[in-house]
């Protein structure tokens, strides 16, 4: 590498590194320097900046050819002119690269060596043809590349197997043949029309055609000869189908950096400002040109002694990478900083992260007043519970225990009374002990670890819905009890229980429908009735949905509601499962 800025050189080489390029690095900062690597360093590869003091990349491409060294040379620098490029590729160079595009650096490289390769192999056997016919044939018939020679009428005079297998035909079978002949398909076709061109001007000819004959993309190089034309060829469809998906890749490149580049600026390690992107000029809002050697902190004195300023000095102190995330009042800017430590300073990327932050805010307050509600909701329905037990305590149990005072009022103010009243005291003692207990079995968590949810929705059904004159389906034959945790059966044991207290008290049915069943992602269930229904937008959000809807909210589940007047109610529940 021909480079004078350490940030620049290290800017290359982080992005060969990204791109897992197999690269060991030379650094050459000055003309003397570049000599001696020359003579020591044996490189496959030059990259060189344009201007370097008293030294540029025209000056190192003479120096480089000059020694007769094919190694590839690839000038990478910051700005040029399409004249200047132009000379320097007519010059010898391979390629240049301007460093705000080297996305494009590791296919140059590897297009350039691969050229620079072919050339020294081809080279290599022109010398070999000069110096022996033998040791000609051996060497073409070797090679990876097609090979084939023709007089000056196109007629085959040798043809090596790569070229044979390239043109798929069998060995031998070219020979003394012309080839339009043979392939009429590539007649007054651009290659044709190459060969002609070789025989007609005796000038070397190199082009990359589609050819008709082979359905390939293909890279020739014709060499006229008093006595006819030799040929190398070979198949470069997947170099043309990768430059194709780079030019695309690149494209893409283009344009999601034009869109959403974060915001990129340069500190020295006196603080000041070295360079500041189009991006970061809008996040803080000025001019990045004149921003260009002010001081950061005297700029935004607001933000000393914050959480950036704090990982903006451990950066540059410990000279490790550092990333925060920071609020910066006076921009109203919420901002993710990725700060890279270097000789010089610092390298800074920053990302607006603030509507990404208002977002998650708002969540939050979203999620607080939802929470709020569930225990709105968990409240009221501790309440309508002990409403509900009040209710049977008083009118039940209550007025059971008054009666039975006030005859044990009697039979203390006339004992001979106690026979026929000892009898119905007891009656009733039994009445309030079997009130308690019904009242006790609605309120205690049922026993999900000795019997299984299935069961114990039969024991609900024995218990609620058949006293009431209702009869009951269970449908459960895709149903796997094992799916479900212990919290998630006591749930839908739950919701059974509200759902069935609802159908006693409204729906005025005859038959209830249960439907249980599992899949591997969740499950379900339907409690359906045969009552009198209810248009599906007047159903009421009364404490029992709710009830039902928190209940399903805890494990991510839906619930559904399908009635019509007269149609029934039917009371649908998923609950996904994490098995």
């Amino acid at each position: 590498m021909l480079e004078d800025s350490h940030t620049d050189a290290e800017l290359v080489q982080r992005v060969l590194k990204k791109e897992e390029f197999p690269a060991v690095f030379h650094l050459a900062m000055s003309k003397p320097d570049f000599i001696q690597a020359l003579d020591h360093y044996c490189p496959d590869v030059i990259l060189a900046d344009n201007s370097l003091p008293q030294f540029d990349a025209v000056e190192a491409l003479k120096i480089v050819r000059q020694q007769e060294e094919q190694v590839p040379f690839i000038m990478v620098t910051g700005t040029v002119s399409e004249e200047f490029a132009a000379r320097i590729i007519k010059e010898g160079a391979d390629d240049y690269i301007l460093k705000d595009r080297l996305i494009r650096l590791p296919s140059a490289i590897e297009a350039a060596v691969r050229q620079r390769q072919y050339e020294r192999d081809r080279n290599q056997a022109l010398k070999n043809l000069v110096e022996s016919e033998e040791k000609y044939r051996s060497l073409v018939d070797r090679i990876s590349d097609g090979f084939l020679a023709m007089d000056e009428n196109l007629n085959v005079t040798f043809i090596n197997q790569a070229a044979e297998q390239l043109l798929q035909s069998p060995q031998g079978l070219l020979l003394d043949k012309n080839i339009i002949k043979e392939f009429p398909a590539a007649a007054n076709q651009p290659i044709h029309r190459a060969f002609r061109q070789a025989l007609e001007t005796g000038h070397n000819i190199y082009l990359e055609e589609y050819s008709a004959v082979m359905d390939k993309w293909v890279y020739g190089s014709i060499y006229p000869s008093a006595t006819g034309l030799s040929v190398f060829f070979r198949d470069i469809t997947e170099q043309r189908k990768a430059e194709e998906t780079a030019r695309i890749s690149e494209e893409k490149y283009k344009v999601f950096i034009q869109r959403i580049t974060d915001a990129f600026i340069a500190l020295d390690k006196n603080w000041c400002y070295t360079y500041l992107n189009k991006q970061a000029g809008e996040l803080i809002q000025r001019d990045p040109g004149e921003m260009i050697g002010k001081n950061v902190w005297e700029e935004f004195p607001q933000a000393v002694g914050s959480e950036t300023y704090k990982a903006f000095h451990k950066a540059m102190d410990e000279q490790c990478y550092v990333s925060n995330t920071d609020y910066f009042e006076p921009l109203d800017l919420w901002q993710e900083n990725f700060i890279y430590p270097s000789d010089n300073g610092l390298s800074v990327f920053i990302r607006n992260i603030t509507e990404k932050k208002k977002l998650e805010m708002a969540l939050q307050e979203q999620q607080r007043r939802e929470q709020i509600k569930l225990t709105a909701t968990s409240l009221r329905a501790q309440e309508k519970e002990r409403n509900s037990i009040a209710i049977e305590l008083h009118d039940k149990v209550n007025q059971i225990l008054v009666g039975t005072n006030v005859m044990l009022s009697v039979i203390r103010d006339y004992p001979d009374r106690a026979g026929e009243l000892i009898t119905t005291c007891m009656d009733n003692l039994r009445s309030a002990i079997e009130e308690n207990r019904k009242i006790a079995h609605e309120l205690v968590s049922p026993d999900l670890t000795t019997e299984t949810l299935l069961r114990q929705v039969y024991r609900l059904c024995q218990k609620m819905l058949h006293p009431a004159g209702l009869k009951t389906n269970i449908i459960n034959e895709n149903y796997d009890e094992e799916k479900l945790d212990k919290e998630q059966k006591l749930a839908v044991y739950r919701i059974v229980q509200e759902q069935c207290t609802n159908i006693i008290k409204y729906a005025k049915a005859s038959t209830v429908d249960f439907s249980l069943f599992t899949t591997e992602q969740f499950f379900a269930m339907q409690i359906g009735d045969d009552g009198v229904g209810m248009e599906a937008a007047g159903v009421p959000e009364g404490i029992g949905l709710k009830n039902i809807t928190s209940r399903l909210s805890v494990f991510g589940g839906k619930l559904q509601i399908d009635t019509m007047p007269g149609k029934g109610f039917r009371l649908n529940i998923q609950i996904p499962l994490n098995v």
